[in-house]
């Protein structure tokens, strides 16, 4: 049996657990991100790379490449990549990266955070694929053919 006295001790570890790790900071979570963009021709270059430390291949058809670079609290490795390529080719990228495609596009608040303004829209696809330990990519392919594909790929912080 415990006392008031054991609870409110147990209830101040905890707290204070809690501080340390960063859980009760007073921006949890919503300090907002920063994207910086790069200029097409960087995209460009940088995409294939980009996608391959998510586990992914920047399909051959692809065109129209956006890459942001994200700065998000402790995460890092934040990228997101869009692009246009063939609907059947994007989702080739996702099963060929051993990720099952679906159409539960939920996600969580860092993420939503992470991807700004985007949307999810009726008849997306997408796929989650852990890259190594610590590391996500988060696939997300529009109804349309060509779809737009918006990959974003980032590094979540050890505590």
């Amino acid at each position: 049996m415990t006392t008031p006295h054991q609870r409110i001790r147990v209830l101040a570890a905890l707290t204070t657990a809690m501080l340390l790790t960063g859980c009760l900071s007073p921006d949890y979570p919503s300090s907002e991100p920063t994207a910086a963009p790069l200029p097409p021709a960087d995209a460009a270059t940088a995409a294939p790379d980009l996608l391959a430390n998510a586990g992914l291949t920047l399909p051959d058809e692809a065109t129209d490449i956006e890459v942001d670079l994200v700065d998000y609290r402790d995460f890092t490795e934040v990228s997101i990549t869009r692009f246009t390529a063939p609907r059947d080719r994007a989702i080739t990228m996702c099963t060929d990266a051993g990720g099952l495609t679906t159409e539960d596009l939920s996600h969580g608040g860092y993420e939503r955070a992470m991807m700004g303004d985007f949307s999810l829209e009726s008849g997306m696809r997408g796929c989650r694929i852990g890259v190594e330990a610590r590391s996500t990519a988060r696939v997300l392919i529009s109804a349309n053919d060509p779809a737009r594909v918006t990959v974003l790929h980032y590094r979540i912080p050890s505590r």
